[in-house]
């Protein structure tokens, strides 16, 4: 995994689906200068409705301005990165994320006495036979306590019970026995009952079934609702126990349709006359399990829809991070677009079937989605019209190119904090505006919308678009004036190490309001471009911009003598400099700036250039050179009057570039093997008796 200065998001749950909607990434990378993706980009998500986001983040935005979810998402230095590493807070990795809920949907009392906040294994699990196979103890110590029961009576019952050990992973069969010596008539009817868990938890549905059945007029009020909700439950379960493969693929032409017919109707029927019981929110969630078993996804998507929306009503329990990853997983994950009603999840499709399969930035997308399928789809949207023109903008936006129309789809910047919703619609006038080429106007409004972004991210992902919008126009200068908006240092770090100019470097040295690690990563741009780049006399003069304690990644420009753990004798840099000043082919000098490189690697940036569509990836107003060892090696190798032992260490130095995997590891060059067998000839031949070469063995 990188290192990285900021992690960040909602703590989502821990089973992704595998689907191509969802995201199973297994670690991102830095992040990527930009906020227009057409792709599918879950290590560069965005704090607005965007077709590149994960389908939960972006029901997540829509659940945070409906107020369901009520929380902040918060960037966290859990795993902060190494100084000279710029970490962008917008784009972020989504699976990285924390979200800080000051609630996060109530939760109630499930079946099986365990809180629901801990667990929704009824619901977005797999609903197995053994969900919460252990969690009933106590509930049914409860109820029979409350049942005055004869004492001898009660205790074997509870000795029953706690003995019954569900073996749900194991072949072997429970050696349980039924309880004997019951008197009671009531105690004979919790007999029944344990008869029917331990037949249930065993799989022999239709023993579990008997019994349970058996008890739907028991006078006691635990035993009567408990066994109408485990008739459902084991119905259910009866229904789905051929339907999933090997690793848990669901078959829905191997789901028992009588089965979970009957099971919808329990569950219905338990609602019915039980719309505040005890399980009452699990049987909600088992009827979502109901509809996803039998591919109605119009029910799937209402049922969600009302779970959402009665969250704070106690009508579901699991927390809503949780049932939005059930949405995801059973929902999204494979629907067909016309069972789909619900304006909220129709909109979340259309954004994913806006994706491109093609460049993840720039230029139309290929997407599956169509005008006309958007244009059909208004009647549906009749509760929500303002969703389906932001849909229509998008589209204009991401797919078919067309600016102009997106723009006037879209309200004007009105005052005031903005949601996340208002926050994406002023979001794609800023993307049409790009597109358009109104600089001037797209400018405007950024800044406009700068004082109005409170919501977690919104500042920094505008910050980015204002840098990139700077950059691109030709007025880096700007970033760094003093009434700047672009504070992120991040952000700042990004456009010294690639676009700002000598001149400005200097004024982000110099100045004492600058951010520390802003002028560490100008002061290391500056000297490293003007060294690998050939500019050794302001190189020389430069360094007077060190302070006296330079940092670590400076300290190398500086030091009074050799690295430690060089192999091979330089003079400081200033002094290789001037020998470069006076004799740019000064073979020992050259090897010098080499070792510089290979000792203390290339921060800030300085080696790889991003792409022109992200930040940093503009003109540079002081070019650096794609600096190679291998070049300064190969100068040498070919300056035959160089000094032996400078020859000898860059033949040598060229030959390990190649150490092992026969990959250059000091540039992009490729070198044929014939070619490093030459030079490890040469160095055997020419210079025999020297230290590099008694030391190189092979040429790879």
């Amino acid at each position: 995994m990188f290192q990285r200065r900021f992690v960040f998001g909602l703590i989502f749950p821990l089973v992704f689906s595998a689907v191509s909607y969802a995201s199973g990434d297994f670690g991102c990378g830095a992040p990527r200068g930009s906020i227009l993706f057409r792709g599918y980009e879950s290590c560069n998500s965005v704090p607005f409705l965007s077709p590149s986001n994960d389908s939960r983040l972006n029901l997540e935005l829509l659940l945070i301005d409906s107020g369901k979810l009520k929380g902040t998402m918060i960037a966290s230095p859990e795993y902060p990165a190494a100084p000279e590493f710029a970490w962008l807070q917008v784009p972020f990795d989504l699976e990285s994320m924390q979200f800080q809920a000051s609630t996060i949907s109530a939760t109630s009392q499930t079946s099986l006495g365990k809180s629901a906040a801990n667990s929704n294994n009824y619901a977005e699990g797999e609903g197995s036979r053994c969900s919460h196979a252990d969690d009933g103890l106590d509930a049914f110590k409860k109820a029979v306590s409350a049942a005055a029961l004869p004492a001898e009576d009660a205790a074997i019952l509870i000795a029953s019970r706690t003995a019954l050990a569900p073996g749900c992973n194991s072949t072997e069969k429970s050696d349980w026995k039924e309880p004997q010596g019951i008197h009671s008539a009531p105690g004979g009817e919790f007999a029944i009952y344990i008869a029917g868990a331990n037949a249930f938890y065993a799989g022999d549905f239709p023993a579990a079934l008997s019994s349970f059945k058996s008890l739907r007029n028991s006078g006691n009020p635990w035993l009567r609702e408990t066994s109408r909700y485990m008739v459902g439950r084991t119905l259910i379960n009866s229904a789905q126990r051929l339907a999933f493969g090997e690793w848990g693929a669901l078959e829905l032409s191997k789901v028992e349709k009588d089965n979970l017919k009957d099971a919808e109707a329990a569950f219905n029927s338990y609602l019915h006359d039980f719309p505040l019981g005890i399980y009452a929110a699990s049987a909600r969630g088992l009827l979502r399990r109901v509809y996803w078993l039998g591919g109605d996804q119009t029910r799937l998507a209402e049922a969600f829809d009302t779970a959402f929306a009665d969250s704070e009503k106690g009508a579901t329990n699991v927390t809503l991070l949780d049932l939005v990853q059930e949405a995801d997983a059973k929902l999204l994950g494979s629907v067909e677009i016309d069972q789909i009603k619900s304006p909220q999840f129709l909109a979340i499709i259309d954004l994913m079937r806006m994706r491109s399969d093609g460049p993840q930035s720039g230029g139309p997308a290929n997407a599956s989605l169509t005008l006309a399928d958007l244009e059909a789809q208004k009647d549906r949207f009749a509760s929500n019209p303002v969703l389906y023109k932001y849909l229509l903008a998008a589209f204009h936006v991401y797919v078919d190119d067309r600016p102009e129309q997106a723009l006037g789809l879209l309200p004007n910047l009105s005052g005031g904090a903005m949601g996340y919703f208002a926050f994406s619609q002023q979001t794609l006038r800023v993307l049409a505006l790009e597109a358009g080429k109104q600089f001037d106007t797209e400018r405007k409004l950024l800044l406009q919308m700068l004082p109005l972004a409170k919501q977690p991210f919104q500042s920094e992902q505008l910050q980015l678009a204002l840098a990139r919008l700077e950059e691109r126009t030709g007025h880096v200068e700007r970033v760094f004036a003093p009434e700047s908006p672009i504070r992120d240092g991040a952000i700042r770090t990004i456009l010294v190490e690639h676009s700002a100019s000598a001149e400005l470097l200097r004024q982000r040295i110099k100045d004492p309001k600058e951010n520390a690690s802003v002028v560490d990563a100008a002061l290391y741009s500056l000297l490293y471009k003007e060294l690998t780049g050939g500019k050794y006399q302001a190189f020389q003069a430069d360094l007077a911009l060190v302070t006296p304690h330079p940092s670590e990644f400076v300290t190398p420009f500086v030091a009074t003598g050799e690295s430690k753990g060089a192999e091979y004798r330089c003079p400081p840099l200033r002094e290789v400099a001037a020998a470069l000043q006076r004799m740019g082919s000064d073979a020992k000098s050259l090897n010098c700036v080499g070792e510089l490189v290979r000792l203390n690697g290339v921060h800030y940036g300085q080696d790889v250039t991003p792409p022109e569509t992200e930040l940093g990836g503009s003109r540079s107003l002081f070019p650096g050179i794609n600096y190679s060892r291998l070049d300064g090696y190969l100068k040498v190798i070919a300056t035959t009057q160089a000094e032996d032992d400078a020859r000898a260490y860059a033949l040598f130095r060229a030959v390990q570039c190649f150490a092992r995997s026969g990959n250059n590891q000091c540039g992009s060059q490729e070198i044929p093997p014939a070619t490093r067998k030459q030079w490890f000839q040469t160095l055997h031949k020419e210079y025999p008796d020297s230290i590099w070469a008694k030391s190189l063995k092979y040429y790879w």
